[in-house]
């Protein structure tokens, strides 16, 4: 989903949250909050921002209920429950320490959050305060006499205090006579207290065969709760059956109360998780449980992937509104071109998923081709330019990608991957096409879907930067922060970097990965040095760079330096963020640097000229030799290398040991900085220490962490 998509649905969502009558609770997977509603702030007694970031157990929930909470809480995220299991009256803590009776109702679903899909439990939590003062007064325990003059007690009782409560309380005999009938929600329907005593149920509600058979099974005894729709207005009621003195059945007790606030919000809650808010279809985390349903119970289904093809020409073009109009015009051709019982929805962006019960090529073949067809029929879309009203002819292409259910995967996300692995074969043939999945077994199907995967993560902005510290050690403080990418995709799972990366480097992917990272980096070291005035050793950037900030590393692939545009592209990031550039240090492998090409040396001269430092990476494992480090130092290019973690791994060693002193020589003679990676012991960081090394990055300091943990970090000194 686009983060314009995001914005819109979290505005209307919370719009929808704050407004909600009924307290609204969202927690994360650890049970934190992470909303709080004005009707949770009045039901609990306490402020949101006092209850963000609290754990939502201890905070509303009575001590002596929490074990069972917490279990509850594994369970539903866990998908153990039935829907049924969801919702139960118990008791809720108010922040004076009382307790009070509630309904909780409680939905595990995933939202977007930083462009990301999380999954959060969200709490619908309704006061039962009034429910429980009328039960306690009817005396409704599991085992209840009443005779005619006790029911007669009880309704004089009940008529002083339930006149304007917001319930109904009602008693009928067996023959479906009400013997009692009071509570403020008679006036609702027009009556008085009292004026329906003497009536018979079954020939008020005779044209309600649901209600009515609710009734037969009050009378005959049954102990049950349900919710009924009535006159516009829903209502949740209890029925107890009411014994006489030797035990035998004379009748039942009901207490009703009106939720219609309660579901009218919850079904737009609903509403908003279920449907996209740009297309109308189904959004991605209701899609996907769609197909989950049909698969687990062996419908026959083919996933269909749609990909619109080159459609950010239209938003980049036309703007996001128009591209919103034109996906919301295609989905609805689509929606109209599959047969019964087919399922479609919007994965994101530009992509469309549809679930056709089928598992015959042919038949796919058939919807394919008519998906295509409606596609490419041009549209014409009235816009208004300047108060000018005129109309503009759009035409779009598709490419489709399926996979077949059971035979190309068991699961949404199986079926989802290798759909993608056939759209990205489609598109490669030319697009406006459609291919099926072929598997393969020497790798090229993982690579591919990685591939097509990562393309997409990089467009929606979902690859992840974190900062691993480089750490100054004769002050003990931070001298500068390694960007690094990480990406955990919602079908392939985390990724590890040394294969995305690779795979990023091996095609113009690089471009748009390194673009990500660089925006993201300097925009975080803007953040890190805007708290704190404490400066950097003058030779983190030797003799030329004399910088006091805090630096931020950013790797560059060698294809890179192949691009004489690079300098320009980093110094106009810089300078969009007001970032000085000799806080920039550009991390480059061994081998990069060994070519002395006039290309590459010409993009490492500019580096240098604008002020930027270079850093040889990973080093050691590589091939250099000391004549070109010797040119690079003289020429004022290279600023320092980072020795490689798995000579620091094998610290103690005497080997090791004494490799790790020579590259510390080494760079002591070409005057540049020497940085140890992979420290992970005590142990390794006295060694270092006692050799001479001034700046060290490993796990023993810090693992990789969020922009956000970078910054507390640095201003935490």
């Amino acid at each position: 989903m686009r983060s314009t998509d995001r914005r819109r649905s979290t505005e209307i969502s919370g719009a929808i949250v704050r407004s909600a009558p009924n307290a609204v609770v969202v927690t994360s997977t650890d049970s934190v909050i992470m909303d709080f509603n004005p009707a949770a702030e009045r039901m609990f007694g306490m402020s949101k921002a006092d209850a963000i970031g609290r754990d939502v157990v201890d905070t509303i929930v009575p001590e002596f209920l929490r074990s069972e909470f917490r279990a509850l809480g594994a369970d539903l995220y866990a998908g153990n429950l039935a829907p049924s299991s969801n919702r139960f009256r118990s008791f809720g803590l108010r922040a004076d320490g009382t307790t009070f009776p509630v309904e909780f109702r409680i939905e595990s679903t995933s939202i977007g959050i930083d462009d990301t899909e999380t999954i959060v439990l969200i709490g619908f939590i309704t006061d039962r305060t009034d429910d429980s003062a009328a039960a306690q007064l009817v005396r409704i325990p599991d085992q209840l006499t009443i005779d005619r003059s006790q029911v007669r007690e009880v309704r004089e009782n009940l008529s002083v205090v339930l006149r304007s409560a917001p319930v109904l309380v009602f008693a009928m005999d067996l023959e479906g006579i009400i013997r009692l009938s009071t509570g403020g929600l008679l006036a609702t329907f027009g009556f008085e207290p009292g004026q329906l005593v003497g009536s018979n149920i079954f020939e008020i509600y005779g044209d309600r065969t649901d209600i009515t058979d609710h009734y037969r099974r009050a009378i005959a005894g049954e102990d049950f709760r349900v919710q009924v729709q009535l006159g516009g207005l829903w209502f949740d009621t209890q029925y107890q059956p009411m014994f006489s003195e030797n035990g035998e059945l004379e009748g039942t007790l009901g207490l009703s109360v009106d939720i219609t606030a309660q579901i009218v919000s919850e079904r737009a809650l609903r509403h908003l998780v279920e449907t996209d808010t740009v297309t109308g279809l189904s959004s991605r985390f209701h899609t996907e449980k769609l197909l989950d349903e049909a698969l687990a119970t062996a419908v026959p289904l083919t996933l269909i992937l749609i990909d619109l093809d080159e459609f950010r020409h239209i938003n980049d073009s036309h703007g996001h509104a128009m591209g919103d109009r034109v996906l919301s015009n295609i989905g609805e051709r689509i929606r109209e071109t599959l047969p019964p019982r087919s399922i479609i929805g919007r994965l994101g962006g530009d992509e469309l998923i549809v679930g056709l019960p089928t598992q015959h090529p042919a038949q796919a073949a058939l919807a394919a081709q008519a998906i295509l067809a409606a596609v490419s029929r041009p549209m014409r879309i009235s816009v208004d330019v300047a108060g000018v009203c005129s109309e503009l002819d759009i035409t779009i292409t598709a490419s489709i990608g399926m996979a077949l259910a059971p035979a190309d995967g068991a699961t949404t996300a199986e079926l989802l991957t290798h759909a993608d692995i056939a759209l990205y074969a489609a598109k490669r043939s030319g697009r406006a096409s459609y291919k099926f999945y072929s598997s393969d077994k020497d790798g090229s199907t993982r690579r591919l879907s990685v591939t097509t995967r990562l393309r997409r993560a990089i467009d929606a902005g979902d690859i992840q930067v974190e900062y691993q510290p480089i750490y100054d050690l004769e002050s003990n403080t931070v001298a500068g922060f390694e960007a690094l990418a990480r990406w955990n995709d919602s079908h392939l799972g985390p990724v590890s970097p040394e294969e995305f990366i690779a795979l990023a480097e091996s095609s113009p992917l690089i471009d748009d990965l390194f673009d990500l990272v660089l925006h993201q980096a300097l925009r975080a070291a803007v953040d890190w040095n805007a708290c704190t005035p404490r400066s950097v050793p003058d030779d983190w950037r030797p003799r030329r760079l004399g910088g006091r900030m805090i630096s931020v590393s950013i790797n560059v692939a060698a294809r890179q330096l192949h691009d004489p545009r690079l300098p320009s592209r980093i110094i106009a990031a810089a300078l969009s963020v007001g970032l000085p550039l000799d806080c920039v240090m550009i991390e480059l492998t061994e081998s990069a640097m060994m070519d002395d090409g006039p290309t590459t040396q010409g993009v490492l001269k500019a580096l240098r000229d604008a002020g930027m430092g270079v850093v040889i990476d990973d080093y050691g494992i590589g091939y250099s030799n000391m004549a070109r480090l010797g040119e690079l130092s003289t020429e004022r290019i290279l600023d320092g290398v980072k020795i490689d973690r798995t000579f620091i791994a094998n610290l103690p060693a005497q080997q090791a040991t004494t490799l790790v002193k020579m590259f510390l020589t080494m760079t002591d003679s070409l005057g540049v900085a020497a940085v140890a990676e992979g420290v992970e012991t005590a142990e390794h960081l006295q060694i270092l220490r006692g050799l001479g090394y001034h700046y060290a990055q490993g796990y023993y300091f810090a693992k990789p962490m969020s922009a956000l943990d970078a910054t507390e970090l640095v201003c935490g000194n």
